[in-house]
């Protein structure tokens, strides 16, 4: 009887021993398992972790549980989920674009590349419209050429240019070579119906990623004009920082165009380009305003002459001067000036290699060499672009001079006399006393296309 007792004494200690053991392991584990008829508060009390703790850490709005669901012991928020797998398609299907879609969203949420997306699609930009409708091919289905790698600090630049069309060559070919659709490649070009039907010798606009040179930092503002004396001569002088992608110079044509018989004056000119600045072209013909030099605007050679130097400037804004023989020998029209997108033919050229002087060359008006207005154009590095213009009366040489102090490298006449005249802001600075063939313009923040001939 007395070990009975003695028993039953000890049985109560020796429960509440088994409980605080079995709360030590499940508190050990980390986590725990829900088995038939448990309850929160049954597994709080088996653990040692309050109900209230439970529920935090395993993101329980209430006490209900599941059997076999596990349930953390510790930890400072609930679990994270796992996500639902998604399941695999068996053939392709066409999604339609909504609002806020991207093509590197859907790539991702059907587990393909961007540039397959694009293939699949023939599409050329990554540009997308609510309600388009797009293939999604199946992951490995389409073939995508490996891109090479860009050369150290280059980048790639969408550049339009002309093609001619070959024998055997549709749009749809062309489309694919050049990564746009056709009906895209059509748009660009304005390709009505009927003219879909492409013949050999057909020029047609297309785009091409070009790797370029990445420009230097900017040293100055995109453009800046000054009024300043230079060897005790009053001058006009526009600096432009070709450093900018956004800066464009490039010609600008009277309201009938080039070569029409009728011209404007540079403030005219300003007025209706929109232009930041202009200041007058070279040198044309009195009566018919044609050019005497070749002139290439958006990659287009609008005219052609007997003048061989030329300030040239390709679609990422890298200037030179150089002289052609093409002029002088006879012009292959589809390889002078090929990858520029600007020329402008003028001269003399009054400063070479930081020298001023001028020959003659193929000049022989006296005017050109007589004192008379000018303007001029000169580099002082190929992305240092400077224009002058002055309504004094000087020589060539004197012209020269003042362009070297002024830190140019090289150099050109444009023309001058009557036709010297500069704008900014709309509004003429040193107005041209008569119209002139066509203008250089400025642009600055121009956010258009980018041509190369």
């Amino acid at each position: 009887m007395l070990r009975r007792l003695a028993f039953l004494t000890l049985l109560p200690s020796l429960l509440l021993s088994g409980l605080l053991l079995s709360g030590s392991a499940l508190a050990a584990s980390g986590t725990v398992t829900v088995r038939k008829g448990d309850t929160l508060f049954a597994i709080a009390q088996r653990s040692g972790v309050p109900v209230t703790r439970l529920r935090a850490i395993n993101g329980l709005k209430g006490n209900l549980i599941h059997p076999g669901q596990k349930l953390r012991l510790s930890g400072k928020g609930p679990p994270a989920a796992n996500p639902p797998a998604k399941p695999a398609r068996s053939r392709p299907i066409v999604y339609t674009v909504r609002a806020g879609d991207t093509l590197s969203k859907i790539a991702s949420r059907v587990g393909i590349s961007v540039a397959a997306l694009k293939v699949a699609n023939q599409i050329g930009s990554n540009l997308i419209r609510p309600g388009q409708r797009l293939k999604l091919p199946l992951p490995g289905t389409v073939k995508v050429k490996a891109v090479p790698a860009l050369p150290p600090h280059t980048e790639v630049r969408l550049i339009y240019t002309y093609v001619r069309v070959r024998p055997h060559e549709t749009l749809e070919v062309l489309a694919r070579r050049y990564r746009v659709t056709a009906n895209g490649l059509a748009l660009l070009n304005r390709l009505s119906a009927a003219e879909r039907r492409l013949y050999p010798g057909r020029r047609l606009l297309v785009p091409r990623r070009v790797p370029v040179p990445i420009p230097p930092r900017p040293r100055a503002e995109p453009l800046t004009l000054w009024k300043t004396t230079v060897l005790n001569i009053p001058v006009r002088v526009l600096f432009v920082d070709l450093r900018y992608r956004d800066v464009l110079v490039t010609p600008v044509l009277p309201p009938r165009g080039l070569g029409t018989g009728r011209g404007a004056r540079v403030g005219t000119l300003a007025r209706i380009s929109g232009a930041r600045a202009v200041v007058n072209g070279s040198y044309f013909h009195p009566r018919s305003y044609v050019p005497a030099g070749d002139v290439v605007m958006q990659g287009r050679m609008l005219s052609w002459g007997r003048i061989p130097g030329a300030l040239a400037i390709t679609p990422d804004n890298r200037a030179t001067m150089t002289t052609s023989t093409a002029p002088l020998l006879g012009r292959p029209l589809e390889t002078t000036w090929r990858g520029m997108e600007t020329v402008i033919a003028s001269g003399p050229r009054i400063v070479h290699q930081g020298v001023a002087g001028s020959s003659r060359g193929i000049f022989r008006d006296a005017a050109v060499f007589g004192r008379a207005a000018r303007s001029a154009v000169g580099l002082k590095s190929n992305r240092d672009l400077v224009f002058v213009t002055t309504h004094a009366r000087l020589s060539t040489t004197e012209m020269g001079r003042i362009m070297v102090r002024l830190g140019v490298r090289e150099a050109l006449l444009l023309d001058g006399g009557s036709s010297a005249g500069l704008a900014w802001d709309g509004r003429p600075v040193l107005e041209s006393v008569r119209s002139v063939a066509y203008g250089i313009g400025v642009y600055v923040g121009y956010g258009g296309r980018r041509y190369a001939r």
